[in-house]
């Protein structure tokens, strides 16, 4: 099994335009041993199949939803959590399923009424927890100063190391993602595909 981008959980095609999520995390490795599977340093040739078949179009980005919600799952629990994306997204299903926080979602972090919320919930107006799409910078630049911003995917824009520093933000990226999809219900997981598709 070739990992995509050092990651164990990849997509596997299938025939007739479909994929499934494929776990190949060996599980006796240190990476495994550790609470860091996606990180196998030994991965299976043939892995554990973990979804039903998807659409091969949209696999990427369930991959990627996933990949998010498990950097998620590795932060203290909060009142609020921030999700850059659409309502109407499959990151924005599995998260609202997994996360015990309150989950508020917006394209741009920088929305009025997105603030407004936060001013309303967070004595700081902001958020601890950003979930980024894309825009890790924009990311880290709407946290609450010693915050988290969950990086899941390819980042397009990313802050620079002084903008990390001066505003105590971690980084965080997901360690076990199948762990993640275990926990999802065949029934969040439809609802994900079809946010997808």
């Amino acid at each position: 099994m070739n990992s995509t981008q050092g990651r164990s959980l990849e997509v596997h095609r299938l025939p007739h335009g479909s994929a499934v999520l494929v776990d190949g995390a060996c599980g006796s490795c240190g990476s495994c041993m550790a609470g860091a599977g996606l990180h196998c340093t030994r991965p299976l040739a043939e892995g554990r199949v973990l979804t039903e078949p998807v659409p091969l179009a949209v696999a990427e980005e369930l991959l990627a939803a996933i990949f998010a919600v498990a950097a998620l799952a590795e932060v203290p629990e909060t009142d609020t959590v921030v999700v850059a994306a659409q309502d109407s997204s499959s990151l924005a299903v599995l998260v609202r399923a997994i996360s015990p926080s309150r989950v508020l979602l917006a394209t741009d972090l920088r929305d009025d009424t997105l603030r407004a919320e936060l001013s309303r919930l967070e004595p700081s107006g902001r958020a601890r927890v950003v979930v980024a799409g894309g825009d890790v910078r924009a990311a880290v630049r709407a946290v609450r100063r010693g915050g988290y911003v969950c990086v899941g995917g390819p980042a397009l824009d990313l802050p620079s190391v002084t903008e990390l520093v001066q505003r105590e933000v971690s980084l965080v990226s997901p360690r076990d993602a199948a762990a993640v999809l275990d926990r999802v219900s065949a029934q969040v997981w439809s609802a994900a595909v079809a946010a997808a598709a």
